[in-house]
């Protein structure tokens, strides 16, 4: 949570933190990609482990990004959103039942 704070104080934005998140996707697919390219055996094990590195890195960027979203809603939309939570899983347990 410290660093949630942190990055807040800074003025990073959720939507900044799920952009990286895409990024390193896309950075990561990128460099897999490369990788098949390179012919050395030793080259191309280090190019594929860069890029099972930068893969690693999506999740803390979204969790970031949410706990950073979360952190900028106003208390009535933390309730609404709370609530519209409540609604979808009342509407997914009438249509169950």
């Amino acid at each position: 949570m410290k660093v949630a704070l942190a990055l807040h104080r800074l003025g990073l934005m959720g939507s900044l933190m799920h952009s990286l998140g895409i990024g390193s996707i896309l950075a990561a697919i990128s460099l897999w990609g490369r990788s098949a390219a390179v012919s050395d055996k030793h080259r191309r094990a280090r190019a594929e482990r860069l890029a099972i590195f930068v893969g690693l890195w999506p999740p803390t960027f979204f969790l970031l990004g949410k706990v950073l979203q979360d952190m900028e809603a106003t208390p009535d939309e933390q309730v609404s959103q709370a609530r519209g939570a409540e609604a979808t899983k009342k509407a997914k347990e009438a249509v169950a039942a």
